[in-house]
């Protein structure tokens, strides 16, 4: 689930030190990464896009990326975040083949194929996993279906966009008496600060290991290149 990436409209506070043109071109390469990634995971996968008018130029990325037969894009929902997620969950436990759905945002975008794997098997034995996020939040949720209306009360009374949007979530789920699992925590990548440290560690990773740049990295330095950030192999 994911906004097009128009400028001033997605990662915002890495925007402001960034620019807001680049900041969007690192969202655009962030679902890239994702799409590819994720390209076999689950038994069908939707990209869900807002806002209404860029849905025939997200189908047309896809297809760009050669993943159109991998990824359907579907319109989010209206209303605040709580409410686009239930409008999903609702249909997509209605679809499901195997009585399970997972949702992911856009700003983890090292997520793999394995990660999906163990969400879905956490699933057969918990009502609901959560993916935590280090600022509050969280990467992904999923939940084992049939859908019950009850489920609405998951994404009630959250401040989206605070960290307090995982332990309200997590006191929901409580008052549900609904199983929960939890993945490894995770760095959601929204600001200056985050992205070096993603950028770093993968330098560091790739010392290590003697690897070579692939392709998600060296569009983000290309990226960066062209922006406040283009000394930051020096940080």
């Amino acid at each position: 689930m994911t906004k097009y990436w128009v400028p001033g409209s997605v990662k915002t506070r890495l925007g402001k030190t960034i620019g807001m043109a680049q900041a969007a071109e690192v969202h655009r390469i962030f679902i890239s990464k994702l799409c590819a990634s994720l390209s076999t995971a689950a038994d069908q996968r939707y990209l869900c896009i807002t806002p209404r008018e860029h849905l025939p130029s997200v189908q047309l990325a896809l297809h760009d990326w050669k993943l159109s037969r991998e990824w359907r894009v579907v319109l989010q929902k209206s209303g605040d975040l709580g409410e686009r997620m239930i409008g999903w969950f609702r249909h997509a436990l209605g679809t499901s083949r195997n009585g399970t759905a997972i949702l992911i945002g856009g700003d983890c975008p090292l997520l793999s194929k394995d990660d999906i794997t163990q969400a879905t098997d956490q699933l057969r034995q918990f009502d609901v996993v959560l993916g935590p996020a280090c600022d509050g939040g969280y990467y992904l949720i999923g939940i084992a279906g049939p859908w019950r209306p009850e489920f609405e009360t998951i994404f009630q009374g959250i401040p989206w966009s605070t960290d307090q949007v995982l332990p309200l979530t997590r006191r929901n789920l409580v008052n549900m008496n609904q199983t929960v699992a939890e993945l490894e925590a995770r760095e959601d990548i929204d600001t200056e600060r985050e992205l070096l440290h993603l950028l770093q560690s993968q330098r560091q990773k790739r010392r290590l290991t003697g690897s070579e740049h692939d392709d998600f990295f060296l569009a983000l330095d290309s990226v960066l290149k062209s922006s406040a950030l283009c000394d930051w192999r020096n940080r």
